[in-house]
C-alpha cells in the first residue's frame, strides 16, 4: 500500500513537471537507507570459502612443519651423540678385551720364570716376544698411546709406545694408579682418572690388570695408557649447530672433556636444579632428550651412556638456534599465506565486479523503467545465461510499452501502478536467479583474463575440494597394502577355483600359461585377490555365448626401463565382444560402465590397488576380437627369488 501510493506520488509529481522522482535508497524525508548491493554479498559469501581455507591450511603446515624441525633435529643429535657414545664405549670395552688377552697369555708367565731363575737370554728372549706383541697392539688401535709392563715392585720392565721401545726407566711404586690397580682383586681391571702427560702433551688414562702366576700369584701389572686427546676428538667431532658442543661427564657427573673449561670443572653443584636434574638423568645410566639451564642460558641436550665407564655424552645446543629453523619455516609459511590472502582477497573483489556489471546495467535499466522510460533497450554483448536474461529483460520491456500505449490513459495510471508491483515481484526472482548463473559466468568468459586467472583459482578450488569428497567416499577404505611373500601362481589358481562351476555353466573354458619359474613377490594376497576377481568377472562378461579365458604370468629379468629386480607380468585374455575405442581412456573412469547392473567402480579400484604396489594396470582391446587385461608388478632385488610351485 505504501509503495503503491509512493509510485502514484512520483507519477503525478512527474506528470507534472514538478521536480524529479526520487531516487532509489531515498525516503520521503531524504534521508539515505543502506542496502547492501549483490556486490557486497558475494564479498561475504566468497572470500570466506576462500580465505578461511588458506588461513586453516596455513596454520596446519605451520604446526606440522614447526614439529616436524624440531623432531628431526632431535633425531638427529640424538643419532650423533648414540654413535659418539658408542664408539668411545667400543675403545674401553676393548680394552678390557686386550688386558685379559695379553695377562692370559703364557709369555709373561715365561718372562717373569726366566727373571727368577736368572735365564738372561730366555728372559732377553720373552721380552722381544712381548715388545712385539705390545707393537701389534699399538699398531691396531690409535687409543692407544703406550703399553707397560710393570712388575710388584712398580719397576717398568718393559715399556713400548707407537714406533719406540724404552729400556726400562722409571719406577712407578709411588704413583696412585698403581697403588690403586695392585689394590684390585685379581681379575678386575683398573681405569685411572685423567692424567696430564707431560710426555703425552695432553691427557691419558691408566688402565692395568694384574698378571699371575700358575699358583694364582700376582706377577705385576699390564699397563695401557689409552690416548685421551683421541677421546676428546670424538667428543669435539659432535656438530650441534652453530653455538652446540659435545660434552662428557663421568660417573659423579663431573665434566671430563668440555669445550670451555679443563676437566673436572663442572659438576652437580655448579649448576642450577635443571642441570643437576639433566646430570642425575645421565649418571643413571640412560638415554634421553632433556631442556636445562646453565649459566642463565637455556638449552637442550642429547644424551647417551657409555656402560664400559658409566660414564654419560652429551650434545647440547641453545634454545634460542634450536628454535631458528622452526621459526624461518613459520615466517615464510605466514608469508606465503597472507600473500595468497591479498591475491585471493583482490582477485574475488575483481571477479565480482566483473562478474556484476551485466547487473548493474539491469539494475539501472530497472530504474529508468521504474522512472517511466520504456523507450530504451539494453543492448545485449554475450550470448550467455545473462545475455538470455536481457534478451528477455528487453522483451518485457517491450510488451510493457505495448500495453501501456494501448490502455487508457486514466485507467492505465492505475493499472501501471499495479502491473510495476507485479513487475518488481517478477524482477526479484530472475536476479535470483542470477546470482546462480553467475557460477556459469567463469566458464563462459575465457577472453578476459582477469576473469580466466581469478576465476581459475576459485574453480580449481572447488574441483579439489569436490575431488577430495568423491576420492573420500569411494577410496578412503582401501587400506595400504600389507606386503608378504606370496605366490602369484597360487592366487590366479585360487581364483580360478572360484569361478570354475560358473564357467562351467556359461560355456566358458579357462586356460593357464603360468611360469613356473616365477619369483615369489611381496605384495598384498587380499588385495590383488580383489583385483583378479574384478577382471575375471569382467572377462566372464564380455562371454555371452561362452569362449575362453586365458591367465598368462611371466617374469621379465632386470633390462632397461624394468628397473634392479626385472618385473612380473600377469595378463588376463579373453575372446569376447571386446571394447568400443571411444570408450578404452574411459574404461578407468570412475562410475563409467557399459553394463546395465554395474558400478563403474571395479576397474578403477583395481588401478588403485595395483598403483599402490608399484605396479601398472594395461588395457588391450579390440572389438569382436576380445581385451586383455595385463598387470605389471616390480620385482625388487631383495625380494627373495625362490620359484613358485606348480599352478
Amino acid at each position: 500500500m505504501v509503495r503503491s501510493r509512493g509510485a502514484a506520488v512520483v507519477r503525478r509529481e512527474s506528470s507534472k513537471g514538478q521536480g524529479p522522482a526520487w531516487a532509489p535508497g531515498e525516503s520521503q524525508a531524504g534521508g539515505m537507507r543502506f542496502k547492501p548491493s549483490i556486490f557486497f554479498k558475494l564479498l561475504l559469501f566468497i572470500l570466506p570459502l576462500v580465505c578461511l581455507p588458506i588461513a586453516i591450511v596455513g596454520y596446519l603446515a605451520i604446526q606440522a612443519s614447526v614439529e616436524r624441525v624440531n623432531h628431526l633435529v632431535r633425531q638427529e643429535q640424538m643419532v650423533q651423540v648414540e654413535a659418539a657414545a658408542q664408539k668411545i664405549n667400543d675403545v674401553f670395552h676393548n680394552c678390557r678385551t686386550d688386558l685379559g688377552t695379553i695377562t692370559g697369555l703364557p709369555l709373561l708367565e715365561d718372562f717373569n720364570l726366566a727373571r727368577t731363575f736368572r735365564l738372561e737370554a730366555e728372559a732377553r728372549f720373552n721380552r722381544d716376544n712381548i715388545q712385539r706383541l705390545f707393537l701389534d697392539f699399538l699398531d691396531r688401535t690409535p687409543f692407544y698411546w703406550q703399553l707397560r709392563y710393570l712388575d710388584r715392585q712398580g719397576r717398568e720392565l718393559i715399556k713400548v709406545r707407537r714406533g719406540q721401545i724404552f729400556p726400562p726407566l722409571d719406577d712407578q711404586a709411588g704413583q696412585a694408579f698403581f697403588r690403586q690397580a695392585s689394590a684390585l682383586p685379581a681379575g678386575q681391571t683398573y681405569f685411572s682418572p685423567l692424567v696430564n702427560s707431560p710426555a703425552r702433551g695432553g691427557y691419558v688414562v691408566h688402565s692395568a690388570l694384574s698378571s699371575h702366576d700358575a699358583y694364582g700369584k700376582s706377577t705385576g701389572l699390564v699397563v695401557i695408557d689409552l690416548d685421551f686427546e683421541k677421546i676428546i676428538q670424538i667428543v669435539r667431532s659432535i656438530h650441534a649447530g652453530q653455538q652446540g658442543y659435545g660434552f662428557l661427564v663421568d660417573q659423579q657427573g663431573r665434566n671430563i672433556v668440555h669445550p670451555h673449561a679443563p676437566p673436572y670443572t663442572y659438576g652437580p653443584e655448579s649448576g642450577e636444579a635443571s642441570l643437576r636434574s639433566l646430570l642425575a638423568d645421565m649418571t643413571a645410566g640412560g638415554a634421553g632428550w632433556q631442556r636445562y639451564t646453565f649459566q642463565n642460558q637455556e638449552k637442550v641436550a642429547a644424551y647417551a651412556p657409555i656402560p664400559a665407564m658409566s660414564w654419560s655424552l652429551g650434545a647440547t645446543i641453545p634454545v634460542t638456534e634450536f628454535r631458528q629453523e622452526a621459526d624461518a619455516i613459520q615466517r615464510r609459511v605466514i608469508q606465503v599465506v597472507v600473500v595468497a590472502l591479498i591475491l585471493a582477497v583482490g582477485g574475488v573483489s575483481i571477479l565480482s565486479y566483473n562478474l556484476l556489471k551485466p547487473v548493474r546495467s539491469l539494475v539501472t535499466a530497472t530504474n529508468r523503467m521504474a522512472r517511466g522510460d520504456l523507450a530504451q533497450e539494453i543492448p545485449v554483448r554475450s550470448r550467455d545465461e545473462l545475455g538470455e536474461l536481457t534478451q528477455s529483460f528487453n522483451r518485457m520491456v517491450r510488451n510493457l510499452a505495448r500495453i501501456q500505449n494501448e490502455l487508457v490513459r486514466s485507467e492505465k495510471l492505475v493499472s501501471l501502478g499495479r502491473l510495476s508491483a507485479g513487475v518488481a515481484h517478477e524482477i526479484r526472482n530472475p536476479l535470483n536467479a542470477m546470482a546462480g548463473a553467475i557460477v556459469h559466468l567463469q566458464r563462459r568468459r575465457p577472453e578476459d583474463p582477469l576473469i580466466a586467472e581469478y576465476t581459475k583459482l576459485v574453480a580449481e578450488e572447488i574441483d579439489r575440494l569436490a575431488q577430495f569428497v568423491t576420492d573420500f567416499l569411494y577410496f578412503a577404505r582401501q587400506a595400504p597394502p600389507r606386503l608378504v611373500p606370496t605366490n602369484l601362481n597360487d592366487l590366479v589358481v585360487s581364483v580360478q577355483n572360484l569361478f570354475q562351476a560358473q564357467a562351467q555353466r556359461q560355456g566358458i573354458h579357462f586356460h593357464s600359461l603360468l611360469d613356473q619359474a616365477l619369483p615369489a613377490l611381496e605384495l598384498d594376497p587380499h588385495q590383488m585377490e580383489q583385483v583378479l576377481v574384478n577382471l575375471v568377472v569382467n572377462a566372464m562378461d564380455a562371454l555371452p555365448q561362452g569362449g575362453e579365458v586365458t591367465f598368462t604370468t611371466a617374469w621379465q629379468a632386470p633390462g632397461p626401463g624394468l628397473g634392479q629386480g626385472g618385473e612380473v607380468r600377469l595378463s588376463v585374455e579373453d575372446n569376447g565382444v571386446g571394447i568400443p575405442p571411444e570408450n578404452l581412456d574411459a574404461v578407468f573412469d570412475p562410475f563409467f560402465t557399459s553394463k546395465e547392473t554395474g558400478t563403474g567402480l571395479g576397474l578403477t579400484l583395481s588401478l588403485g590397488i595395483v598403483e599402490s604396489h608399484g605396479g601398472t594396470l594395461e588395457v588391450h582391446s579390440r572389438p569382436g576380437q576380445g581385451t586383455r587385461m595385463t598387470i605389471c608388478l616390480p620385482f625388487r632385488a631383495g625380494q627373495p627369488r625362490e620359484v613358485q610351485g606348480e599352478a
